[in-house]
């Protein structure tokens, strides 16, 4: 069986591919309780075939939940209580209508409240989404596509958090665009489900592209905020572009070949942005 196919991300899961990635036991059982597109028997023979094929180990006590002696006897355990409460857990309801903390703790707490490390191919300034995301979603804090700064997944973040560390800890961080262009710096979590981005931006949101490319170091800052403006602008029903820069240079700032706007499709941003500024204001 290949655990990796139980990975969200297809960026990842190639790259765990590609490095011939080996898994521990507790990283691989894991993985397949965190998977969101394979089905409750697909899980059940995954966790089966771990105790059947991988090495048992303990599951150490990090201040979160309790040691556990053999993963091999808890994955037994967990198997059971699912395959007893199948029709609810298919449905999306929990196990039981009253979970008691030892059914919690069974069911998604050992799993999720431990850390877990795994090497990806991004690099700072990749332009990436959560692969179960809507790219172009921007309306909640963390959605959609943004531009990533790091991951936690460090050897100063192994010191961190191996001992003390859960699911929350395994963070992507970097700079996000709001459904209005603003730009802020935020964390999502779980950056085992972020793919690469190589889809087209829209609207002001094509600053993404400039910060992407002044983080690898292929504009300077006052290509970043000319894209920026020219981008805020255009949402005023104005198409005035800087014409001091080369092609290439507008190309990474995002705004290169952006097409002239009719009058028609002027008044019609304005229109919109008067709206929304509207509503800003409560009147």
């Amino acid at each position: 069986m290949d655990i990796l196919d139980y990975v969200n991300s297809s960026d990842i899961k190639q790259y765990l591919h590609d490095i011939d990635y080996k898994c521990s036991s507790i990283q691989a059982a894991w993985l397949v309780n965190q998977s969101k597109y394979k089905s409750f028997d697909d899980k059940q023979r995954a966790w089966q075939w771990i105790i059947d094929n991988m090495p048992d180990c303990v599951i150490p006590d990090n201040g979160k939940h309790r040691e556990v002696q053999s993963l091999h006897a808890f994955l037994a355990e967990l198997i059971a209580f699912r395959e007893k409460h199948k029709k609810r857990i298919e449905k999306g309801k929990s196990p039981k209508k009253k979970m008691t903390d030892e059914d919690w703790e069974l069911y998604e707490g050992i799993l999720e409240l431990s850390w877990y490390c795994f090497p990806t191919p991004f690099e700072k300034g990749d332009i990436v989404c959560r692969c179960t995301d809507n790219p172009h979603n921007h309306s909640h804090v963390c959605a959609g596509v943004f531009v990533l700064e790091g991951l936690t997944n460090t050897e100063d973040d192994i010191k961190r958090f191996s001992d003390h560390g859960d699911t929350s800890d395994m963070d992507g961080y970097g700079w996000f665009s709001d459904y209005d262009g603003t730009i802020y710096r935020e964390v999502m979590s779980n950056y085992m489900d972020l793919e690469l981005y190589n889809g087209d931006l829209r609207g002001q949101e094509r600053i993404l592209i400039a910060i992407s490319n002044y983080v690898k170091g292929k504009i300077g800052i006052d290509l970043l905020l000319q894209s920026q403006r020219t981008l805020i602008y255009r949402d005023y029903g104005d198409d005035w572009m800087p014409n001091w820069y080369t092609d290439e240079g507008l190309e990474y700032a995002g705004i290169g070949g952006l097409s002239k706007m009719s009058k028609k499709e002027k008044a019609k941003r304005r229109k919109a942005r008067k709206k929304i500024e509207k509503n800003r204001m409560g009147m």
